[in-house]
């Protein structure tokens, strides 16, 4: 019987049903906020924290800097968002944060049992920034042997145990290249899947060509393209560059597939994950991509025969994009973008790929 690795156990892969395959639950990103304080122009404190009269700014991408807005520790808040989840539809969530960002798994695992949806945590290292004391400064093998730990032991002294192996990469540097090495070499171990975040402009920018190289050292310690999955990768398919859309006219509307298929036919998974965001980066020059540009490249993608390597997600990293505090929260795709797609002509057949498929082939493990 496959079997997948939840915070409550072992479950059949059959029983995952529709899984969202990016999102985080309680996590801590709020290291951000250093790691950002200047990129933004100077702003008084008292605008950071949430309210009402300061989603003027948060929504403007000062959520990076505020504390309250990246860390996201309310139990009773996640229970009523993931609620909110399981009335649209959905049945799995996998939290795509590891160590380093990754909150209590005993909060979790109460979680998932109060709310009766699974939830799937994973090892592995965020961005080097991020690192917590007992993975710094040490080898290959040192971090290798700590992640298989979380897999085969359990996690921070619990019997809760991973169910994928994630590593971010913010900058690429030594250190973060020592982490793609060692979660590669995790993952090509054990069997697992193997997530990777490119950081897009967060501190560098980490273009394509930088996806497919850390990709190509991903497969090269052993791990097989169909168990890879590369997240983030809506942000390729059109110019998200403010002084770039301004600049050129002609190319501000376009969406170009091309790098996307060049991944996609390495037989690599790629994950749509930035559906439904309630805010925006333009103070650093940044825009996001709507929602329709998304659907429309992925029925293109869909209409190419790539249903059976695409997967969903929200990652829904920030309060902010909470229902509670205005935003989508875990429903975007379930109650808007799964109904578009059908509208716009995308067959059941690949909706059910992405949502359920994909997501059992993913997360079944020896």
């Amino acid at each position: 019987m496959p079997k997948a690795v939840t915070v409550l156990g072992e479950i059949d892969s059959k029983n995952l049903k529709i899984t969202d395959m990016h999102e985080h639950t309680l996590a801590d990103f709020s290291n951000y906020n250093q790691v950002y304080k200047n990129s933004f122009a100077p702003i008084d404190d008292k605008f950071l924290s949430i309210s009402q009269e300061n989603m003027y700014y948060l929504r403007k991408g000062y959520f990076y800097l505020s504390s309250d807005c990246m860390h996201l520790d309310s139990v009773e808040l996640l229970e009523k968002e993931i609620e909110f989840f399981k009335n649209s539809g959905g049945s799995t969530i996998l939290d795509v944060s590891p160590t380093g960002v990754r909150g209590s798994v005993k909060d979790i695992a109460k979680i998932s049992k109060s709310t009766g949806v699974n939830i799937i945590v994973s090892t592995g290292l965020y961005a080097d920034k991020f690192w917590p004391a007992c993975c710094q400064n040490k080898s290959v093998e040192q971090l290798v042997s700590f992640m298989k730990g979380e897999i085969e032991n359990g996690i921070d002294g619990t019997d809760i145990k991973a169910g994928l192996v994630k590593i971010a990469c913010n900058s690429f540097n030594e250190n973060e290249q020592k982490s793609l090495k060692a979660g590669a070499i995790t993952a090509a171990d054990t069997g697992y899947s193997f997530c990777l975040h490119t950081g897009g402009w967060t501190e560098v920018y980490l273009g394509i060509e930088d996806t497919k190289k850390m990709l190509s050292e991903v497969f090269k310690q052993g791990v097989k393209p169909e168990r890879v999955l590369a997240c983030h990768m809506d942000m390729f398919i059109k110019e998200c560059l403010l002084s770039n859309l301004i600049k050129d006219r002609q190319n501000s509307s376009n969406i170009n597939l091309d790098s996307l298929k060049e991944i996609l036919d390495t037989g690599t998974n790629i994950v749509f994950d930035f559906f439904g965001v309630s805010a925006n980066c333009e103070s650093v020059g940044f825009v996001e991509l709507s929602d329709y540009e998304r659907i429309s490249a992925i029925l293109e993608l869909f209409q190419a025969g790539y249903s059976k390597q695409i997967l969903f997600g929200s990652d829904v990293y920030v309060k902010i994009f909470y229902r509670h505090f205005g935003g989508n929260g875990y429903t975007r795709i379930l109650d808007y973008v799964v109904p578009t797609l059908k509208e716009y002509g995308a067959k059941e057949e690949d909706i059910q790929n992405v949502l359920v498929n994909n997501p059992i082939r993913l997360l079944s493990v020896k």
